[in-house]
């Protein structure tokens, strides 16, 4: 939380309130000054109306050397209609007196005014100003407490204490928001570094929810409150964070959580930083009482995980790590929401300076889900390729005069696969994502290029590259669409233009920059040069990719031949605010091997528009003003006049009141599994109800079929720090989860800056 040691607190200007008592005491009436403060002063200021003192001062300190607390530059105080400043104020813990110094002034509720150089509070003020006095950090947080006591380098006990992380927790129109922690007693130990909370309370909005034996918080890391979450297998889950304990640098917190279909489990969470070396260790288990709730694996009596991570910074400008995963079950994880999808097992080193970055790992990858037994399980890790290196370099040199930039990269990726990865049936076909067998591939670029601005405004930048590939296959796949066991080497010259001519023009109200754009691109190598296809079998082509060198994502796939991108794109500002921005441009393939044609056993290339020798024309248009803001891309093909993609939004707001619409077509494709046409409509809102409540929802129709297809209503309350609502979502015949009801809760905590210190969201996409 970016809190100070506890040997150094200070609280800066105004976090104590100083707007409230300086109005106070800038509105307060012409009084009358007097010299000398009455014996009877301080008798008459009740002691017992429960109300707090108001106490601003610039900064309030310990004073080791006289075990005070000294509170200094404009000390003002408000409490029962009197009204003080001085230059300090001076809290004497051993004895309990408490004296302002320097330039005092006392102002009863009659307006009366009494001035001294020093004067020591009594009864009512003393004690006002002792259960007043409060510990505020730099983000907002601060201690509270009935009476407080400093000890140096030891620890700091606050009775009848609250921990507010919203400060005041008042928002400036009065009213309460946020979270607090109230306890009996507050110990902050200097020499651990812990606070902890004895017989604490968490309370929300003012209100106590819910009672703990004690509580302890590492001030370095996050606090853990009880968190309360429903699966309709496990059924009501409290977890309450047990304790946390800090040993030798290190701290262990326990977690057991209680589930009212399973009985109860347990969590574990070590972290230890040990010189350049930081590491945590995470297990988690639990005995299912009803294990028959889960299928396949998961029925099984005591189920379980384990996860460890470590990095070491001890080299410079590089950093060293690991993280793996193990468990008793694949579906463990995931039916008690530690973690969800892949797993990665691995070791890594990455180098960064400015010039240069490195990275290099050794990778494992282990699916979670529902299997019914270890060998289907086995069979879809045997799918997942062991890397054996991933890894990767470029470095960026600059050259003097103006000369342009160098660049080198490289990348080498070896993999284990221990059986062919393929996809389902799409129109009579199956795709391989990866071949079974042991694969390297080793790649090599250097590139220079430079920007010449020529008089009259065209803007040229020529690139010139050679790549060198490095590639062995073992033929282990017993596919007859498998590559053979076989090297190669190749080298790829690669050459590029990039011309552009932006042109001004100024019409009444608006500034326009329309900018023509072509390039010519050459890659005269294998389309492709890694012999297996794992990295490169994704793309789309549109308006932010059509004016790229390469359009593949991976190395094992590449542009080749000759190649012309030719478009343009503009950008018009209005004088109001409004902006308007739009691309278009197509591609066309005028030499040698188109690569987005080679048939590899995979996706990429397959319905892209790259693959005949003038592409798909890729348009994008986007605009704003004021609360308004929309935006369209879409693909057209010259060659038939269809339209194959195409997405509209729009969205609209103003005083808090959202409104969004948006519409999805894909045209139909059965080489990539989409057997009709897709046209999908989605309208969607927000509006803001009474304080921080808000209600939103959103409706989306299958055009296609005619049919509703989804539709979410949310009513949530937000304030920064305390956050919390509920969902619900049902689907139509045409979902891929047709007629599905779903309710879902979400709960946060956060303080200053939206660090969320516990939480849950509900998220239909995870069910």
């Amino acid at each position: 939380m970016g809190k100070p040691p506890f040997g150094m607190i200070t609280v800066r200007r105004g976090l104590l309130a100083s707007v409230a008592v300086s109005a106070l005491l800038a509105l307060a009436p012409h009084a009358v000054a007097q010299q000398i403060v009455p014996a009877s002063f301080f008798s008459q200021v009740p002691t017992s109306s429960g109300e707090q003192m108001a106490v601003s001062a610039n900064t309030m300190v310990f004073d080791s050397r006289t075990d005070t607390v000294v509170a200094q530059g404009n000390v003002g105080i408000s409490f029962q209609g009197y009204r003080a400043t001085a230059d300090r104020a001076i809290y004497y813990q051993s004895s309990g007196r408490v004296e302002l110094v320097g330039n005092v002034a006392f102002i009863d509720p009659d307006g009366i005014e009494y001035v001294a150089d020093r004067v020591e509070l009594e009864d009512g003020f003393r004690e006002g100003f002792v259960q007043s006095l409060t510990v505020a950090f730099p983000d907002g947080t601060f201690f509270t407490a009935a009476d407080t006591t400093f000890n140096e380098g030891v620890e700091r006990v606050y009775n009848e204490g609250t921990y507010a992380p919203c400060g005041t927790c008042i928002d400036e129109d009065g009213n309460r928001i946020g979270w607090t922690v109230k306890a009996a007693r507050i110990v902050t130990d200097e020499s651990e570094q812990v606070i902890y909370f004895e017989q604490p309370s968490l309370q929300l909005l003012g209100v106590s929810v819910i009672a703990l034996p004690w509580l302890s918080l590492p001030t370095d890391e996050d606090i853990e409150l009880p968190v309360l979450s429903y699966d309709d297998r496990y059924g009501v889950g409290i977890s309450l964070p047990f304790f946390r304990y800090r040993i030798a640098d290190g701290s262990l917190a326990v977690t057991p959580t209680i589930y009212t279909n399973q009985g109860v489990g347990v969590a574990a969470d070590w972290q230890q930083r040990v010189g350049d070396l930081s590491y945590t260790v995470n297990t988690s288990g639990v005995y299912q009482l009803n294990p028959g709730a889960y299928d396949g694996l998961g029925d099984r009596p005591v189920r379980g995980s384990l996860q460890t991570t470590g990095r070491f910074t001890g080299i410079e400008d590089w950093t060293l790590g690991w993280s793996y995963t193990t468990f008793t079950d694949p579906g463990y994880m995931p039916d008690y929401r530690v973690a969800t999808g892949t797993q990665t097992n691995q070791v890594y080193g990455q180098y960064l300076t400015t010039e240069t970055y490195a990275d290099i790992r050794v990778q494992q990858f282990v699916p979670l889900g529902t299997f019914a037994t270890w060998a289907a399980h086995e069979a879809s890790a045997n799918r997942q390729a062991l890397t054996h290196p991933n890894a990767r370099v470029d470095h960026v040199v600059d050259l003097d005069n103006d000369a342009g930039r160098v660049e080198i990269a490289g990348k080498l990726l070896g993999l284990t696969r221990a059986a062919d990865d393929v996809s389902g049936l799409f129109d009579g076909r199956r795709y391989v994502h990866g071949y079974e067998g042991q694969s390297v591939h080793a790649v090599m670029q250097a590139s220079w290029t430079n920007q010449y601005i020529v008089p009259g405004g065209l803007t040229v930048s020529p690139y010139l590259g050679l790549r060198g590939d490095a590639a062995g296959y073992d033929g282990a796949s017993g596919r007859a669409d498998a590559p053979e066991a076989r090297s190669l080497l190749s080298a790829t010259p690669i050459a590029a233009l990039d011309v552009r001519y932006p042109i001004m023009a100024r019409m009444t109200g608006a500034t326009t920059v329309i900018e023509p754009i072509g390039q010519l691109v050459y890659r005269g190598g294998e389309a492709v040069p890694g012999i297996t296809n794992n990295d490169s079998q994704t793309f789309v082509f549109e308006d932010t990719n059509l004016f790229s060198f390469n359009r593949f994502s991976g190395a094992d796939r590449q542009e080749t031949g000759l190649r012309a991108n030719l478009g343009g794109q503009f950008q018009t500002s209005f004088d109001d605010g409004g902006w308007l921005g739009g691309i278009l441009g197509q591609s066309f393939h005028l030499a040698g091997k188109n690569g987005f044609n080679v048939d590899d056993g995979t996706t990429a290339g397959v319905g892209s528009g790259m693959n005949a020798d003038a592409s798909y024309l890729v348009a994008g248009l986007q605009g704003g003003y004021g609360g308004l803001s929309g935006g369209a891309k879409a693909q057209f093909d010259p060659e038939n006049g269809e339209i194959p993609r195409a997405q509209i939004g729009l969205a609209g707001e103003i005083d808090d009141y959202l409104l969004t619409a948006n519409y999805v077509y894909i045209a139909e494709n059965p080489t990539l599994g989409t057997t009709a046409d897709r046209h999908e409509v989605q309208i969607g809102g927000r509006a803001p109800l009474q304080g921080y409540w808000t209600a939103t929802g959103s409706v989306a129709w299958d055009l296609a079929t005619n049919q509703w297809l989804e539709t979410q209503a949310a009513l949530e309350y937000d304030d920064s720090y305390l956050a919390f609502g509920a969902g619900v979502q049902l689907t139509g015949p045409t979902h891929r989860r047709p007629d599905d009801l779903r309710f879902g809760v979400n709960f946060s905590l956060s303080t200053a800056g939206r660090n969320t210190l516990v939480g849950f969201d509900y998220d239909f996409t995870e069910f």
